[in-house]
């Protein structure tokens, strides 16, 4: 494989879209802080938005998860000096297989229509092919990948996109059951057993992700996901699935979507994760997993819980969770330029 540098061919440079479209752009700064989130909050209502973007998602669009990614974020001001639009690229430091950088950007309803979405992501193209070639080397020889989620209802920016050169590579299923309360767990089957999160030593548990999505779709970024679920994760709706010598073997790890509670005025749950490790599956073990899940938000008075599903993924999960009552709501397009 050739270097990075050749791969990803990085401008000498990277204006700021021009001021023609009539806003004003700088770097985002720490006093930004409060009128972005109003922002994007105000963007993603009036989108119906999929995912909430939370107050921890705002200040990681300055320094990254943790201070650990190389963020780079832009605002664009109005006459008056109101933010009307936000654009971020971040590199993935907590991963070294390959080389990602994640665009995002948002745009108050006022300024769409203009150009300023199609300046945006030529910005945040070159920037990005800028910053994987300086952090990962010029000659290196990992993959690289610049990518985002769009939900598939937002056809305008999902046309921006394949304009611009990106790939619809996945889509991923968001499906939801309503929860009527009274829900009873699936038992486990074949002589596994199904306990609480606090029974068994995380340690155990995250080995057993790390090895159940070795070989899926984006599988450098497993760790990640990890952490992120875990950012959402909750002990009363997560559990361990054990085999009858009481080692795991899969887990589901189920959390409070806090921010589309706020959004939606709707109590849910979400399974973030769920694992089976490979020589186990095909015993249901991913279905008591679930199972136990829904009785468990249910019992806390949840109205609902809800998961995604990669709809390319071989094992037939999409047909499983319409089995365990699951139905369509929403899809998520995973669009990347793959060099």
């Amino acid at each position: 494989m050739t270097g990075l540098a050749q791969r990803l061919t990085p401008p000498g440079s990277v204006p700021y879209p021009g001021n023609h479209l009539g806003l004003r752009w700088r770097p985002m700064i720490g006093r930004d802080a409060p009128a972005v989130y109003a922002l994007i909050s105000l963007i993603e209502d009036d989108d119906n938005a999929i995912r909430r973007t939370s107050v921890d998602d705002i200040a990681d669009m300055m320094e990254g998860e943790n201070g650990r990614d190389w963020v780079d974020t832009i605002v664009g001001l109005d006459a008056k000096r109101n933010i009307c639009a936000v654009a971020s690229v971040r590199v993935l430091r907590g991963i070294h297989e390959a080389a990602t950088a994640v665009v995002s950007a948002f745009i108050h309803p006022h300024w769409r229509g203009r150009g300023v979405g199609r300046a945006l992501l030529y910005w945040q193209d070159g920037r990005a092919r800028q910053m994987l070639v300086e952090e990962f080397g010029a000659d290196s020889e990992v993959p690289a990948s610049i990518s985002n989620l769009v939900d598939a209802h937002m056809t305008d920016r999902r046309r921006l996109y394949i304009a611009a050169g990106f790939f619809a590579k996945r889509t991923y299923q968001v499906m939801y059951r309503d929860l009527a309360g009274g829900e009873v767990p699936v038992p486990a089957r074949h002589g596994y057993r199904v306990l609480p999160w606090n029974q068994v030593p995380q340690d155990q548990v995250r080995a057993i992700h790390m090895e159940a999505f070795q070989q899926s779709f984006r599988s450098p970024l497993r760790a990640l996901w990890w952490d992120d679920a875990m950012n959402h994760f909750d002990p009363r709706w997560s559990f361990v699935a054990v085999d009858a010598q009481g080692e795991v073997v899969g887990y589901a790890i189920t959390g409070r979507p806090a921010q589309r509670w706020v959004a939606t005025g709707r109590p849910e749950a979400y399974i973030y994760l769920l694992g089976v490790a490979e020589a186990h599956r095909g015993r249901s073990i991913a279905s008591a997993l679930v199972g136990h899940a829904v009785a468990a938000a249910s019992a806390s008075g949840a109205s609902r819980i809800g998961l995604d599903v990669d709809m390319s993924s071989p094992d037939g999960a999409h047909k499983i969770y319409e089995h365990l009552g699951f139905v369509d709501e929403a899809a998520e397009v995973y669009y990347t330029i793959d060099q």
